[in-house]
């Protein structure tokens, strides 16, 4: 089995010219935690996601702890009373900055023709979207864990779990109208 049999169409492109606030209202929007981004003329240029953002959430005393941070030896900062507004304020200034300057450019990528087995290699080491490249290394898919499961599941079809999801979507909305009414 290969990668275009269970890769997903990139239906939306994300652009490395276009704000970070852009982006960012992408993935809250569209639930997704990890997206690929592209150049204009359509060349794979990166991953944006969590990892590349919860850096610029963190409070910048936390970088001067250095290698105690970055290495994981320092698993708690409650000490230093954060709140949602200090975090919300740091994002903020990020939103008119280019995707491109924080993107993760360092991305493993398959072919449609790659075998299934080394994308589920890939994504076993911590890459949990694969982006799927052409020849000239134009973004053509992608492939999560979720897109294989879609892909074996022949009963899912895309279409269908689309359609699921913009219901619950709507529905939440709709809870959420009714408890601000309240």
């Amino acid at each position: 089995m290969d990668c275009k049999t269970v890769m997903a169409p990139i239906k939306t492109s994300l652009y490395t010219d276009e704000t970070i606030g852009h982006v960012i209202d992408f993935m809250v929007e569209k639930h997704m935690g990890l997206v690929p981004v592209i150049e204009r003329d359509g060349t794979f240029a990166g991953l944006i996601g969590g990892e590349s953002l919860i850096p610029y959430l963190m409070p910048k005393s936390l970088s001067a702890l250095g290698t105690l941070f970055r290495h994981g030896a320092m698993k708690k900062a409650s000490f230093l009373h954060e709140t949602a507004e200090d975090m919300k304020e740091r994002l903020d200034a990020l939103r008119d900055r280019p995707i491109g300057e924080i993107i993760a450019r360092n991305v493993k990528t398959a072919t449609p023709e790659t075998p299934l087995i080394d994308v589920l290699m890939m994504i076993r080491e911590k890459q949990y979207v694969v982006p799927v490249v052409d020849a000239e290394r134009k973004l053509v898919g992608a492939i999560s864990f979720f897109s294989v499961m879609y892909g074996l599941n022949k009963e899912y079809d895309r279409e269908t779990v689309e359609r699921l999801k913009a219901e619950e979507r709507a529905s939440r909305q709709q809870q959420d109208a009714k408890r601000d009414e309240l």
